[in-house]
């Protein structure tokens, strides 16, 4: 069962989760409206990669910055900065692979605290989420 959840620039569905693949990965689509970005930011422990389905991406991975359509696959290894946006007028969507899984927790997370605050996460909720999963601001 795929549950669609609202976020602050765009909205994910849950493909795959860490319960349904046994810890190996789980997959979100995501949604990006236009104007969409995130922090930059490493995740330690995980490997995240994108396949793009619709529109256009694009993600700052190290120093190398990649506009991505669609069918075109992008990978960020564990450690390395990066940061997705969505710079064009029209919505962009894309698959978000995550290994080892669980990653889906935050973003269904993020989606809950912003719908439970009209719409904007307030900065200490937003930090105190973001601590409890593999993420660090760069």
């Amino acid at each position: 069962m795929s549950i669609t959840y609202v976020m602050e620039t765009g909205s994910v569905v849950v493909r795959a989760t860490a319960a349904e693949t046994g810890g190996a990965y789980s997959i979100v689509e995501y949604t990006a409206q236009p104007g969409h970005s995130r922090s930059r930011h490493i995740h330690r422990n995980m490997i995240e990669a994108f396949l793009v389905l619709e529109g256009e991406g694009t993600f700052e991975v190290g120093e190398r910055l990649v506009t991505a359509g669609p069918g075109e696959f992008i990978t960020v290894a564990r450690g390395v900065p990066h940061n997705v946006f969505n710079r064009t007028d029209a919505p962009a969507r894309w698959l978000e692979i995550y290994t080892p899984a669980g990653f889906e927790a935050y973003l269904i997370e993020m989606a809950e605290a912003a719908a439970a605050n009209g719409g904007s996460i307030p900065a200490e909720v937003r930090a105190a989420i973001t601590a409890r999963h593999d993420i660090e601001r760069v």
